[in-house]
């Protein structure tokens, strides 16, 4: 019979159902989610409904189950939930990712200590909590610097300063955007990283660190660090990607991480890889996809399972393609009505898919007004890293938005 993997949180159908489904493949999947199930339903054994952000409502649902089930793995790919699930699994007397090491994927400043501490390449940092501090922070790191709030996903309100001024002018918005697990108020300002930023997924497992995918990130509407495109496969030379993998398991070490698959980004400096952050989850954006896509017979689920239950997942061969994503935003704020796809395009070969992922009558606004207003996404494939982006780019023109401009209510 299927071991039983305790999932908290099934994130958004068009950005995660391939990773429940590959799950739901090799073993019964007990859900925790935060509301009644739907799409999931087909790879769902039993599931509780509560409300996620509500950590004794998780871990009573999760022992609920347990008692009608035998847990032999707990996992989240959902961001918010590092922390509770590697409670939970204490709690349940399950292993999985050490508490302290998920403590430190939730905060960016605790990862900097640690890589501080232990000679990993990354940025130079201080903490801040009013503008004072973050000016004296500043002048003492040098611009350009990076303000960033400590517990965010996804680049969320990740700002470049390059001035007294824009700091002044940027401080509040930034601590605003702040998690509320990040309870003492301090926001990051760190030093600027220049150079590519790639990401590396990797299962980690009884003190072994392996990568397996890597990915090139293109980032958009500057000052802020809007991820807007993802290209899969081998996009690195051997010497970089030799260094990229030595910094990547050096920074997973560093946290104590063990029994989870992590997501960690990177900059190709002049310097050498500096590690930007270690997320301790699958990565987003449908990037463990597109590996799917440019690895032969990989599934994400089967790696997620076979590390939750203590086992090494099999060999990967090399990719033998690249793909890439890229998302689709309005020129300009917009009441989201659908795609429009001109005829034939969807039936080139290098096209792989074209979603809409918002839903008839969203609001879509550009940073910083919104972060991740995202209509939908293309997905195309290519001989080379360049080929991708630029069928990419031709795509996302292609395809059009249909919607009713927004107003802004300030010039009313």
């Amino acid at each position: 019979m299927s071991e039983n993997i305790l999932v908290i949180g099934s994130g958004d159908q068009h950005f995660r159902e391939y990773a429940l489904r590959g799950l739901a493949e090799r073993h019964r999947v007990l859900l925790i989610a935060q509301a009644p199930l739907a799409w999931q339903s087909p790879y769902v054994a039993d599931h509780r409904e509560v409300e996620l952000m509500d950590r004794a409502q998780v871990l009573a649902a999760a022992k609920e189950l347990a008692a009608l089930h035998d847990v032999a793995g707990v996992l989240t790919w959902d961001e918010m939930q590092v922390r509770v699930a590697a409670e939970v699994g204490a709690e349940l007397g399950v292993a999985t990712m050490p508490v302290e090491a998920a403590r430190a994927c939730r905060d960016k400043a605790r990862q900097r200590e640690r890589f501080q501490a232990t000679g990993v390449a990354s940025a130079r940092h201080l903490l801040a909590g009013s503008v004072a501090e973050a000016v004296t922070a500043a002048d003492s790191i040098g611009y350009p610097v990076v303000l960033k709030p400590r517990g965010q996903a996804a680049s969320i309100a990740v700002r470049i300063v390059r001035s007294e001024a824009e700091l002044r002018e940027t401080f509040a918005l930034v601590r605003d955007a702040e998690n509320p697990s990040i309870e003492d108020g301090l926001v990051l300002v760190e030093e600027f990283l220049a150079g590519p930023e790639i990401a590396v997924d990797s299962w980690v497992l009884d003190g072994r660190v392996v990568p397996f995918s890597i990915s090139a990130k293109r980032t958009d509407y500057p000052p802020y660090f809007e991820e807007v495109a993802h290209v899969v496969g081998k996009v690195l030379d051997a010497k970089t990607e030799a260094a990229v993998r030595e910094v990547v398991i050096a920074a997973n070490e560093a946290l104590g991480i063990d029994r989870a698959v992590t997501h960690t980004e990177l900059m190709l400096t002049a310097d050498g890889p500096k590690v930007v952050e270690v997320n301790g989850r699958l990565g987003g954006d449908l990037i463990p996809h597109l590996a799917e896509i440019a690895v032969p017979g990989l599934s994400i689920g089967g790696v997620l399972g076979a590390v939750a239950t203590g086992r090494a997942p099999e060999p990967m061969p090399e990719p033998d393609r690249l793909v890439g994503i890229r998302f689709l935003y309005p020129a300009s704020d917009l009441a989201f009505y659908d795609i429009e796809v001109p005829a034939g395009l969807a039936d080139e070969p290098w096209v792989h898919e074209v979603r809409r992922v918002s839903e008839p009558g969203t609001e879509l606004r550009l940073p910083p007004r919104q972060f991740l207003g995202r209509a939908g996404f293309v997905i195309a494939t290519g001989d080379t890293v360049s080929d991708v982006d630029e069928r990419l780019l031709a795509l996302a023109d292609k395809v059009s938005l249909a919607g009713t401009p927004l107003v802004d209510q300030k010039n009313q």
